[in-house]
């Protein structure tokens, strides 16, 4: 799939001849300089928009960019003595190097892969192939272990990336527990059948599979067929979790692949401990924050890839999108509500049954302790019997689709944010009417400062939390709401990676690295970027240098 990548392995970690690949070719005039982001993308070789996409995350991880960065020419030995006869040279990690300098400081709005997925020993047509997202992640980090092997970042990925799960299957008839541990370095999560990917955990990791009736396991210790339960927790959480989203699915009916894409939510920030089997430690030893989202656009047999990144170390110049890209966006979520609540009723989608019941009532809304029985008249099923297994409860729905649905009067009745009530159709609540029955009650000057549901400001963002979308060459700024958008779709998303909240960065240190490769590292650092132009360095490193 991915060429020679592993021909280092071949020569006991070591490449001593070149590759037959490729050679980038450049023309006389200097490339585009970068944009207001001051961000640098990557060139697309006509179908790598998934290598890149992986290659920026793993630039915007800090601790991985630095494990890169602390080893030198003593142990990955220099590019130029590569076709030297007996020459110990490290390929693949010191293109991946060179690569990343020439990511932070070349000043260019895209550099090239070329040199790169030559080292992989890729040819001409390989670069224009498009493989999986996440194979190319276990490919990549095997490759870089063994290309490492015996030098001081020999374990740099197990110690980022690597995870433990404990698989146990417990008998009912002698209590014998049987385990057998599992390493990982991404956890591969359904989509299909769940609605998020807190769902999708609690069935991995918290659900029981029960083995009974014709289904039986052979216990040891009992030697004999018995009624068993299995089940699995996460034993070791490394740093850094990488989720990949089980988007690709296949229909025996149709005997075919097809493409999951209804909503699936993802939280920014998640807490593991409900799916460890130690849970006696401090919170943040389960919290992880996300800091990137790998998105794919179109169906199974092709598509697009491109990435959404927190800038943890405000390499870039982040600014508000542009009014007309908001309006546009703002008129794309409304049409899809309004698509949402057409009186065309879909009993089998929730969302339909539900808005068309609103939709129809005067008021525009609906009590909350009513919205049961309304199901049931209008589908002529209850909400546990056709919805419960694969949604939740129905409060927890409502509160999961918070863009299409609002709570008013005081929580007790629910409305579509397309079409609100009115103060004069909306019916009060109870409580309402006892307390807002006299006109002589001085109105709280502060209530009509305070925004409606669905009009919430955009949360001011903290330091290091700006988010960019970068798309091959093309590297643009959006917030943190975006996200949203990837829940569901032809264009949604296929890969999360989150972070250990405990591996906060020194406000301090935003772009000494810059500092450290280019000026502390000496010659090193700067044969990284022999023949480009520099970024220049204040800018990337900002009033701290």
């Amino acid at each position: 799939m991915f060429g020679n990548l592993f021909e280092e392995e071949e020569k006991e970690g070591f490449s001593s001849t070149s590759s037959g690949g490729r050679v980038a070719k450049g023309g006389d005039e200097p490339p585009p300089p970068r944009g207001r982001s001051t961000l640098c993308g990557i060139k697309n070789q006509g179908g790598t928009c998934y290598l890149n996409s992986l290659l920026q995350t793993l630039l915007f991880t800090p601790e991985f960019r630095g494990e890169l960065f602390s080893l030198g020419a003593d142990e990955l030995g220099c590019l130029e003595d590569k076709d030297k006869p007996g020459a110990k040279v490290r390929v693949i990690p010191l293109e991946l190097q060179r690569l990343f300098a020439s990511l932070l400081l070349a000043d260019q709005q895209s550099a090239s892969t070329a040199d790169l997925t030559d080292s992989f020993g890729w040819n001409s047509s390989e670069g224009t192939n498009q493989h999986d997202v996440q194979e190319l992640n276990r490919i990549l980090f095997c490759a870089l272990e063994h290309s490492l092997v015996g030098t001081t970042g020999s374990t740099f990925i197990h110690q980022l990336y690597h995870g433990t799960i404990v698989n146990s299957i417990a008998c009912k008839e002698c209590g014998n527990v049987s385990q057998r541990q599992e390493d990982f370095l991404d956890l591969t999560v359904c989509v299909c059948g769940v609605s998020s990917l807190e769902e999708a955990l609690w069935n991995m990791f918290v659900e029981e599979e029960l083995f009974e009736g014709n289904n039986l396991y052979r216990c040891g210790q009992c030697d004999r067929l018995v009624t068993a339960a299995k089940s699995a927790k996460l034993k070791k959480l490394p740093p850094f979790m990488t989720m990949s989203l089980l988007r690709f699915s296949f229909d025996y009916a149709k005997c075919e692949r097809y493409k999951e894409t209804g909503r699936y939510v993802f939280p920014l920030n998640i807490n593991l401990r409900p799916f460890c089997e130690e849970t006696d430690g401090e919170d943040s030893d389960y919290s992880y924050e996300l800091f990137s989202v790998i998105i794919h656009k179109g169906g199974c047999y092709g598509g697009h890839y491109h990435v959404y990144i927190r800038d943890i170390d405000q390499l870039g110049q982040w600014e508000p999108p542009e009014e007309e890209c908001k309006i546009k966006t703002q008129k794309k979520v409304k049409d899809e509500v309004k698509q949402m609540c057409e009186p065309t009723l879909q009993e089998d989608d929730p969302l339909s049954v539900i808005s068309a019941i609103i939709t129809q009532e005067p008021s525009k809304s609906v009590l909350l302790d009513q919205l049961g029985q309304k199901i049931m008249d209008k589908i002529s099923s209850s909400w546990c019997k056709k919805f419960r297994k694969h949604y939740g409860p129905i409060g927890k729905f409502l509160q999961s689709h918070n863009d299409v649905f609002m709570l008013v009067s005081n929580g007790t009745r629910v409305a579509l944010k397309a079409n609100p009530p009115s103060p004069v159709t909306e019916t009060p609540s109870p409580a309402e009417q006892t307390t807002d029955s006299d006109p002589s009650t001085p109105a709280d000057p502060g209530a009509a400062e305070e925004p409606e549901p669905d009009q919430k400001p955009e949360p001011e963002q903290k330091q290091g939390s700006h988010w960019f979308d970068l798309n091959d060459s093309a590297v643009t700024s959006i917030i943190e709401s975006d996200i949203e958008k990837q829940f569901q779709g032809k264009e949604s998303a296929y890969m999360l990676f989150y972070r250990k909240t405990q591996l906060q960065r020194p406000s301090e240190g935003n772009g000494h690295f810059i500092f450290h490769l280019y000026w502390k590292r000496g010659s090193q650092g700067k044969k990284l970027l022999s023949g480009v132009t520099i970024y220049p360095i204040k800018q990337c490193i900002g009033s701290s240098f």
